[in-house]
């Protein structure tokens, strides 16, 4: 496992993550220009939120999808000088673990190795 510092303070802007499982059908919108290869996404339950392309597999319309990997686009709030572990990094996120178990998504750049 890695061990960063957040050298950059993070705040989310999604206050209602969008969550699915492996099988669930999605609905597939617009693609993120910042960060390529996230896709914004509605799934069942009606929630939208971005969700990276790699986790899902993309019917040829590009409409639509079916997810591969259970998913949470939950991000953390972070602040600078934070310790988190990285367990999984995806098109410049990183799914991270702070002290005290909590995880969720930082962008990259907010890290130090």
């Amino acid at each position: 496992m890695t061990i960063a510092h957040i050298k950059t303070a993070h705040r989310s802007h999604y206050p209602n993550p969008i969550r699915f499982q492996r099988g669930e059908p999605l609905t597939l919108g617009r693609r993120d220009d910042e960060y390529p290869g996230w896709v914004w996404t509605t799934t069942t339950d009606g929630n939208e939120g971005w969700a990276p392309l790699g986790l899902m597999n993309e019917a040829e319309n590009g409409r639509s999808a079916i997810a591969t990997e259970d998913y949470s686009a939950r991000e953390l709030n972070t602040e600078t000088g934070e310790r988190v572990t990285l367990l999984r990094e995806m098109n410049n996120w990183a799914w991270v673990e702070r002290e005290g178990g909590e995880q969720g998504w930082v962008p990259v750049t907010t890290l130090a190795y």
